[in-house]
């Protein structure tokens, strides 16, 4: 006989669609901003746009990192020579600001020399 033989209804797989049923949610941990601020500062990166600690305590690699908060910034990748590089991050490093604050006030003073 071949009823039931068609459908199969002995088979134990589930049923048809039984993937697309909502899974249980486990709880998320939440994450502590305060810790990781605290982390990240000891590694040398800060979000705050105060005057950067002296250049002997900041390795290259704790430079790398987000724009500060609350500031428009865009990121802007340029060629530049490896002197003309050199130079303005010692000059940055001697003047302990923002390589930004520094293109900045030397636009101003370009422009200011042209006009």
């Amino acid at each position: 006989m071949m009823v039931g033989k068609f459908l199969n209804l002995d088979d134990d797989t589930p049923p048809i669609g039984q993937g697309l049923k909502k899974k249980p949610k486990r709880p998320v941990q939440t994450v502590d901003r305060a810790a990781i601020a605290e982390t990240g500062k000891a590694h040398g990166f800060d979000r705050t746009t105060t005057t950067p600690p002296p250049a002997q305590d900041i390795t290259p690699q704790a430079r790398r990192g987000r724009p500060p908060l609350n500031e428009e910034m865009t990121y802007w990748r340029i060629y530049v020579s490896p002197a003309l590089r050199n130079d303005l991050n010692k000059l940055r490093d001697q003047e302990g600001r923002r390589l930004n604050d520094l293109l900045e006030d030397m636009l101003k003073a370009y422009r200011s020399q042209r006009s």
